[in-house]
């Protein structure tokens, strides 16, 4: 029996650069970092030929009849590595993840991963494990999203990724006082749920032919090579400059980022001491993120009671096996 734990990400500057149909032409490079908010997933050989899934809903099938299994990213998943013996997997998480923009898409696949390849005694690397994830994800499940998510989840930790095609993408970590950054970000919740695919698509579309939304993409990806610069040396109350500029371009990639409940949030962050935020992923629902500096934070937490909030920690490590009882 093997469990997984693997981490959520945040994104600080260059979200939707990791798109291909975009970084292919243009070049991507985006800075997010994964925080102590996890994914889990347990997998255990059965001796019945049958596959058992419990996630938000139950499912048995014969191990023959793979094709059957409705979770999308499982039945791939299962199908590229060839499974082909008995299996229970069963996936939680710390928090409520559909719809929270927080990547957990990806994490649960590169967790999925992780532990299959750890069941069958396979040594496979960071690299690898989110090369693997991406192409489940976005090939064999036709998803229209990018690469960062993947790659956070495997790696951890907050890092520079620079996508100039699909096989190169380069990933850096920067090294600097996590604990620090982490005690001036704030998570609040909106209350709403959404699906990224309909966010993702529109801006994808745009990102191939509108000029405008090019552009947009073209200053955040400079506004994420700004950002690497100022974290390299450690200045790092940039990072509420570039969420407040990041947060203005993002408005302009799709008509379903933004709604009256997420600029209310915003603008109330802001007005009590924030210095930067923005919503987290494809937008419309999920979580704000503010840089808020310590003296303010109880101000923007009172003035923002309405909202469930979230103190968040910048996780070190990516995914890894959290337990291995060994078969």
């Amino acid at each position: 029996m093997i469990i997984t734990k693997t981490p959520l990400r945040i994104t600080f500057t260059g979200g939707g650069s990791d798109i291909p149909s975009y970084f292919e032409k243009h070049g991507g490079h985006c800075i997010n970092a994964t925080i102590n908010k996890y994914v889990y997933v347990l997998v255990k050989r059965r001796d019945d030929n049958k596959i058992y899934l419990k996630y938000s809903e139950n499912e048995v099938v014969d191990v023959y009849n793979i094709d059957d299994i409705k979770h999308d990213f499982i039945r791939e998943t299962l199908k590229y590595l060839e499974v082909d013996y008995g299996l229970e997997i069963i996936n939680w998480a710390d928090i409520p993840t559909k719809g929270s923009g927080l990547g957990s898409s990806g994490s649960f696949l590169v967790g999925l991963l992780h532990a299959l390849h750890s069941l069958e005694g396979n040594d496979i690397n960071k690299e690898m494990l989110a090369q693997q994830a991406s192409y489940i994800e976005m090939v064999l499940c036709n998803k229209p999203i990018g690469y960062q998510d993947q790659y956070a989840a495997s790696y951890g930790g907050l890092n520079k990724l620079t996508f100039k095609n699909m096989s190169d993408v380069t990933v850096e970590n920067i090294d600097i006082n996590y604990d620090l950054i982490s005690d001036n970000l704030l998570l609040f919740y909106t209350g709403i749920t959404r699906e990224s695919s309909s966010v993702l698509t529109e801006q994808k579309e745009k990102l191939k032919y509108n000029k405008d939304v090019i552009k947009s993409m073209k200053l955040n990806v400079e506004l994420s090579k700004w950002l690497s610069e100022k974290l390299n040396t450690y200045q790092y109350d940039s990072i509420g400059y570039a969420l407040k500029t990041n947060w203005e371009l993002k408005k302009n990639f799709s008509s379903n980022i933004i709604n009256e409940k997420i600029e209310k949030i915003y603008d109330i962050g802001i007005s009590e001491g924030a210095s930067g935020g923005k919503i987290i992923g494809a937008g419309g629902g999920g979580y704000v993120l503010f840089y808020v500096n310590k003296s303010k934070q109880d101000r923007v937490i009172n003035a923002l009671s309405d909202y469930s909030f979230m103190k968040i920690n910048i996780d070190k490590y990516g995914s890894r096996v959290l337990l291995n009882l060994g078969e």
